[in-house]
């Protein structure tokens, strides 16, 4: 992670969500490089992150530690809401960076109570919160009805990286709730369907189009 004292650019970024009355004095930039985590579960957590650009996946880990993954990505809005509202010191879920993520960061100790007392904010707040909760619904209506390829073809696509994916597969197959040798059969055929080709530096997306065609089911 990279932080610095937040630039006085940025300023109207705060505006848009009506932060345009904070000091911005105790803010910072922060930026994070692909497959960097943002947050831990469990563990301390220190901002409330206003994202600017790029893109990140949300996930939640059972009892064993394993990862499940609750909302593919997440590359506007708010991360750290929850935890605030609910007065938490500690993240309830984890956040990984798919692509280098660029945010403001506002120190829950500095920041918190003052953005707790404003109606306007704990609106917006609100609203952002339940916008969340129906794409988790959704996520789960789709680990739970929709195929396993589809999904799969569905990650591919949102991981890749200029046409490549190179993400872990013990990780990979974690989040979207398979077997490790599940996953593999499922590259393979899509290997063998000229879709994807293996390579040293990962899977090369040949055929884009016809897997966003199959990710749509």
């Amino acid at each position: 992670m990279q932080k610095q004292k937040l630039p006085a650019q940025y300023a109207p970024s705060l505006a848009e969500y009506g932060l345009d009355w904070i000091d911005p004095a105790a803010a910072v930039l922060l930026k994070y490089d692909r497959c960097e985590w943002m947050l831990r579960a469990e563990q301390p957590i220190e901002y409330l992150y206003i994202l600017l650009s790029g893109k990140a996946k949300v996930c939640m880990s059972d009892e064993s530690g394993r990862n499940l993954l609750l909302c593919y990505y997440v590359s506007e809005g708010m991360m750290g809401d929850i935890e605030m509202l609910m007065g938490r010191h500690d993240a309830i879920s984890s956040v990984q960076a798919v692509s280098t993520v660029v945010c403001i960061g506002l120190p829950l100790s500095v920041y918190a109570p003052m953005l707790l007392s404003n109606l306007p904010f704990v609106l917006r707040a609100a609203k952002g919160l339940a916008i969340k909760l129906h794409n988790s619904v959704a996520n789960t209506t789709e680990i739970i009805l929709r195929p396993f390829e589809t999904r799969l073809c569905e990650y591919l696509v949102q991981s890749a990286q200029n046409g490549v994916f190179s993400e872990r597969l013990i990780d990979v197959a974690e989040q979207l709730g398979v077997s490790y040798r599940h996953l593999l059969r499922s590259l393979k055929a899509l290997c063998e369907e000229s879709l994807l080709e293996k390579r040293a530096d990962g899977y090369h997306l040949l055929n884009e189009a016809k897997l966003r065609e199959k990710a749509a089911g």
